[in-house]
């Protein structure tokens, strides 16, 4: 999927065809999704799940070839499972779930990376055992806006369950800078493949 302005409704969503190898303009979602910043996008039970800044979410059902409003319940958000353990990150920083006392626990020992991370987070994904993070940011070359720019940042990170499974620590094993993209760029999703 991309797209192109706002404004320009006609083509705002446009989903490429591997048949034919073509790209086609969906049907316009309306404004509310039209003029909100996407912020991940999601395939789950033959819909595309959309999650915005705004209040309400929405799908798309290539089926029908109709745009709907989602429940919270398909929301996509940043989660991963590693090893029967569910990861979440939010501004906050990393979190993992405590099946045990059915509560969301921070992952200690990540305090820098979450000082740095956790406000652009695009990604987190289970990367052969340990957690991959994707975030973005902006940086500006001196005061000419036209220089600005984001860098996507990548760290891989080990897990150690501590004191009785009751806390898991993490350490990071690597971070750098990945890939760096015009400021106009959003990450909408990420995916982690065999290789």
């Amino acid at each position: 999927m991309g797209g192109c302005n706002a404004e320009d409704s006609a083509s705002w969503a446009e989903v490429f065809d591997t048949k034919t190898q073509t790209w086609e303009s969906l049907p316009d979602p309306g404004p509310e999704l039209r003029f909100s910043l996407i912020k991940t996008m999601n395939v789950t039970k033959r819909r595309v799940y959309v999650e915005s800044i705004r209040e309400t979410d929405h799908y798309y059902n290539p089926k029908e070839g109709k745009w709907g409003v989602s429940s919270k319940a398909h929301k996509v958000g940043r989660k991963c499972e590693i090893g029967h353990v569910r990861y979440s990150c939010s501004k906050r920083g990393l979190f993992w779930y405590n099946t045990k006392l059915k509560d969301w626990r921070m992952v200690k020992g990540l305090e820098v990376l979450n000082k740095y991370c956790c406000v652009g987070v695009v990604a987190i994904a289970n990367y052969g055992g340990k957690l991959l993070v994707l975030w973005d940011k902006f940086e500006q070359k001196h005061d000419d806006q036209s220089q600005n720019y984001k860098e996507i940042w990548c760290s891989v990170v080990a897990l150690e369950r501590r004191n009785d499974v009751e806390e898991v620590w993490g350490t990071v094993e690597w971070a750098s800078v990945v890939l760096t993209v015009p400021s106009s760029y959003d990450f909408l999703r990420c995916q982690v493949k065999s290789v």
